[in-house]
């Protein structure tokens, strides 16, 4: 008897629409890795596939789950456009183990905190807030602390705050920039406070917007002299209506508009931030000392001021982090925007993201470790 020719199996009507949205999900992954490569000025609305990446990713992983119970092969798509863009999975998620210090070696432990000036116009948490907040540094008892967002005021109806860290923490050494101040002598901006003394302060100016600023101070540790920039990039400044939009409030009529309102205001902000960016990143290669880089940069791993930073800087989550180390307690952005950056000469061998919720962000901590050289 002749043999019975195999059958060929036709791929169902879903199937081909699955495979067709498959095939949309790995453009809109390759967009988003395009997004950290591009400038927005040059790429304007390429940055809202940046901030999509965890969600995109999350869709391809699905249809590898929905092809490996239909048909394996076509698993492999999705599969392969992930690997093709590892190295921005790994700036989103890690898994590390613990490390061991070298006790021979130098140690700088550093934090860097939005403390969303410590909730000073709540009457009634504020006080407790900002208490907490002494708490968690006292706590952690950090050779260097960063602040953005960091609120002070000489009037006495207010709470001391720079005071009470001079009196009560050894970080006895200070920089401060306020972006502005408001009546009363009421102070708003960034600040850095040192158990080491500061040799040299500094700031990086911002043309694009006045209510930002990146701050450095040279510190001797140890013999040897390390550049610490604490910097507060430009933020996307969403209303209570555009949250409405994200939280489902908003009317359907409105939604269009609503869309196209916040899209502008992003890409608003993330050509401000380029400026930001690459004016930091001029001053660190210009920087006779190793540096560390701590601050609030309101973007996530896959954008283009993470690449720009992290093509002259390592990361000490990635070296040392766990999960997708989340820094933004509110709705959007969310993940990670908080960040502790840092010259190859040194090596990050701890990194902990606080669970304290006191502010809209998390604190963050990194010690930091490298062999004395002496160069101060």
């Amino acid at each position: 008897m002749p043999s019975t020719p195999a059958v060929k199996h036709k791929k169902s009507r879903t199937d081909k629409l699955v495979l067709f949205l498959n095939l949309g999900a790995i453009l809109a992954l390759l967009l988003s890795y395009a997004a950290a490569h591009f400038s927005p000025t040059t790429m304007g609305y390429l940055v809202l596939f940046g901030l999509a990446y965890p969600f995109v990713l999350l869709l391809n992983v699905a249809f590898i789950i929905y092809w490996l119970f239909k048909r394996p092969r076509f698993g492999i798509f999705s599969g392969l456009f992930i690997l093709l863009g590892i190295g921005h999975l790994t700036d989103f998620f890690q898994i590390s183990f613990s490390k061991s210090a070298d006790k021979t070696a130098s140690h700088l432990k550093v934090l860097t905190y939005n403390v969303h000036v410590f909730d000073v116009f709540d009457k009634k948490e504020g006080p407790q807030t900002r208490d907490a907040i002494f708490d968690l540094l006292n706590r952690e008892q950090a050779d260097v602390l960063c602040f953005q967002e960091f609120f002070h005021s000489e009037k006495k109806k207010f709470f001391p705050t720079k005071d009470t860290i001079l009196k009560f923490l050894p970080n006895v050494h200070f920089h401060e920039r306020y972006t502005h101040a408001l009546g009363g002598q009421q102070y708003f901006g960034v600040a850095l406070f040192s158990k080491y003394p500061i040799v040299r302060k500094g700031y990086v100016p911002f043309s694009s917007d006045a209510n930002n600023f990146c701050i450095y101070a040279d510190l001797v540790v140890d013999g040897d002299t390390v550049r610490v920039y604490n910097g507060h990039l430009q933020s996307i400044r969403l209303k209570p209506e555009d949250y409405d939009l994200a939280n489902g409030k908003t009317e359907q009529s409105e939604i269009d508009d609503a869309s196209k309102r916040i899209a502008r205001r992003l890409k608003s902000a993330f050509v401000k931030r380029q400026e930001q960016v690459d004016r930091i990143a001029t001053s660190i290669k210009a920087s006779p000392y190793p540096v560390i880089l701590c601050g609030d940069f309101n973007d996530p791993p896959v954008s283009y001021t993470y690449e720009t930073l992290t093509d002259i800087l390592s990361d000490s989550f990635v070296e040392c982090g766990n999960g997708i180390g989340n820094t933004y307690i509110g709705a959007f952005p969310s993940f990670r925007i908080d960040y502790i950056l840092h010259s190859e000469s040194l090596k990050a061998i701890e990194y902990r993201t606080l669970e304290e919720e006191l502010s809209d962000h998390h604190a963050i901590t990194s010690t930091m470790e490298w062999s004395a050289r002496g160069n101060h």
